[in-house]
């Protein structure tokens, strides 16, 4: 049954049969091969790229969308294991584009005009943040794992709040 949308929307799944990626500098890059508009396969050298997570706190290496510099969507790549030769890369730059430090203990929380001040360890040090409006701010996964989004849009990941010292888990415990 034809979708209503099938003129509309092309979804391109990405395979190594019609995508090498590679970098380009430092960036990741992609060459297609993919059928034009005469049925006949074109190769395409498409250049730098953007990889995106459809679903960036379930789906780590699965559905993630490959956009051009402009935005545009290339296609999709269906799981980062289809492709053997370059998955260090694809995962490498998932990686460095959607890393959160992991908060292993809570020093300290004060909320103060609508802000929460947080004084933090994370596996990569300890780090101070601002989180306005705590409630909206803290997006629980399933039943303890926490990410918390910061007032400029950084996020921090809590894997299991149940994993927390008693005293870092009591300064959250309210909003988990």
């Amino acid at each position: 049954m034809a979708g209503i949308f099938d003129d509309v929307i092309e979804i391109v799944h990405l395979n190594p049969q019609n995508a090498v990626f590679y970098m380009k500098g430092d960036f990741p890059a992609v060459k297609t091969v993919l059928p034009g508009k005469d049925d006949d396969e074109q190769e395409q050298d498409r250049g730098i790229i953007k990889l995106r997570r459809m679903f960036p706190f379930e789906e780590l290496w699965t559905h993630i969308s490959v956009m051009d510099s402009e935005n545009n969507e290339i296609g999709i790549i269906d799981n980062v294991d289809d492709f053997p030769e370059c998955k260090e890369l694809l995962v490498n730059e998932l990686e460095k584009i959607y890393f959160y430090p992991r908060i292993t203990k809570i020093y300290s929380m004060k909320e103060k005009y609508g802000f929460s001040s947080w004084d933090v360890e994370t596996d990569i040090g300890r780090i101070t943040f601002s989180v306005k409006d705590t409630f909206r701010s803290i997006l629980l996964l399933g039943s303890s794992r926490a990410i918390i989004t910061d007032a400029d849009g950084g996020r921090y990941e809590i894997p299991d709040t149940s994993k927390l010292d008693r005293s870092s888990y009591r300064k959250i415990e309210l909003y988990v």
